[in-house]
């Protein structure tokens, strides 16, 4: 399914250079990015093994405290080598995709520390998997599908959290991959 009104860098850009609202993480988060990124999307994480060979995984979920502090929840299991990584202290990047407009926000950070998973974790992962299963479905792939791709056990959570240092736009388009600075 095509989208409707697809996100544009462009406008990505504009929008974060006149923005007048508050800001979390030191200015690097409005409060409308900090919102897209709990809004139940693809979170896709990346990093690097000691030996510099890229890392990806896949995040459930994501809450961000007043500070701007981004909490990723996700599932262990799946992301051991991901999780290794950053507790040997590698450099942390996580992108936030909405499939029905291709909006996409890459946030890093030089490190991050793994946290004790708390009952408000698995409550969010709860709700974001089940708002990206229905935008999944929403943008034509089939219940199957969406629920192998959100599906996860409470037991499985861990969770990590960083300070964000900067925030890049990664939607499809002329100027993908720019900085979003005020």
């Amino acid at each position: 399914m095509r989208a409707e009104y697809p996100s544009s860098p462009s406008q990505e850009i504009l929008d974060r250079q006149t923005w007048a609202g508050p800001t979390l993480a030191n200015g690097v988060l409005t409060s409308e990015l900090a919102e897209f990124c709990q809004s139940g999307i693809s979170v896709v994480l990346g990093s690097r093994d000691s030996y510099g060979q890229p890392l990806v995984g896949r995040g459930l979920a994501c809450r961000i405290n007043s500070e701007g502090i981004v909490r990723i929840i996700y599932r262990e299991q799946q992301n051991v080598a991901l999780q290794q990584a950053i507790e040997n202290g590698a450099p942390i990047a996580a992108t936030f995709t909405k499939p029905f407009s291709h909006r996409s926000i890459q946030l890093k950070a030089s490190g991050a520390r793994a946290v004790r998973v708390v009952v408000q974790d698995g409550a969010a992962a709860f709700a974001q998997t089940r708002a990206f299963h229905q935008e999944l479905v929403d943008v034509g792939h089939t219940e199957q599908f969406a629920a192998g791709y959100s599906r996860f056990e409470p037991h499985e959570l861990a969770a990590f959290e960083f300070l964000p240092e900067a925030a890049f736009v990664q939607t499809p388009g002329p100027n993908a991959g720019s900085i979003l600075t005020p």
